[in-house]
């Protein structure tokens, strides 16, 4: 029994290695080019001990056009995550109150909103987006990921506003309270980590959006992700500078897995109150 259960562990551990290694290898080969002048990035067969160089950091730092879509994209990502809360706390909680078949079609709906692939999007954005000034612009940017993130986050902070026990609203109702601020001083305070939860991956989305950056801006308003495309040109692809762009939007996903890892927890497990 004990050896079976070593072997058990021993599979275990086995496969979660091969997966870490699956997982940060292309994250390691990423960061290892970075250091790396253009020669020794494709030298055969690949050098795992060589000399780093900053000159690929140099090089993007001083590119404006690139810092300048670094700027664009903090821009865009805050925005989206600000009217995507703005929106998505009141709608699902009014959700979370109802109990017929209209909530069940208005999930099903925001459903389908976001589970449909972003192509089908595109064209009518920028058809509408020409016409009314919003080309090329990081409002019409913002504008266009929130029709995804504010259902990710509906659907996500619906089931915290459902878990909380209705005996907290019904004692803050018999002290005065009236509805709106039930839902501002007693409810939003209870499903804070919840809603850390899903700003964190609103953010992240809108971060890492590609698709609409790309066909929606043409200078002035494009991303850090598009202008990466930047750096592969006709005479050849700066494989250094694409390394460089790739860890710089790294790092934010990074800063917040780690430092509000907690809250993400929180946030996922929250909703979980026992009365």
């Amino acid at each position: 029994m004990i050896e079976r259960d070593w072997s058990a562990k021993a599979f275990c551990y086995l496969i979660v290695i091969i997966y870490a290694l699956f997982l940060f290898m292309p994250i390691y080969w990423m960061v290892s080019i970075a250091f790396k002048t253009q020669l020794e990035a494709f030298t055969y067969p690949p050098r795992l001990i060589f000399k780093p160089t900053l000159i690929n950091f140099r090089a993007v730092l001083s590119d404006t056009q690139f810092m300048r879509s670094l700027l664009n994209s903090v821009i865009v990502a805050v925005g989206t995550v600000a009217i995507s809360m703005v929106f998505a706390i009141p709608a699902s909680y009014g959700l979370s109150k109802l109990k017929t078949r209209f909530k069940t079609n208005v999930l099903a709906w925001l459903l389908f909103t976001r589970a449909a692939p972003g192509m089908i999007y595109i064209l009518p954005y920028f058809i509408i987006y020409s016409r009314i000034g919003l080309l090329d612009t990081k409002i019409g940017l913002i504008i266009a990921h929130t029709i995804f993130t504010i259902p990710l986050v509906i659907w996500m902070m619906l089931s915290f506003f459902e878990d909380l026990p209705e005996s907290v609203e019904e004692a803050a109702m018999i002290d005065g309270a009236t509805p709106f601020q039930i839902m501002t001083k007693v409810t939003i305070p209870l499903i804070l980590p919840g809603i850390s939860a899903s700003a964190i991956l609103a953010f992240i989305f809108s971060w890492n959006e590609f698709l609409f950056a790309l066909i929606l801006t043409r200078r002035y308003a494009k991303t850090a992700p598009v202008t990466i495309v930047n750096f592969m040109a006709f005479e050849g692809t700066e494989w250094g500078k694409v390394a460089v762009g790739g860890i710089f939007i790294l790092l934010p996903v990074l800063f917040f897995a780690i430092t509000i890892r907690k809250y993400l927890v929180r946030g996922l497990t929250a909703g979980a109150v026992k009365e």
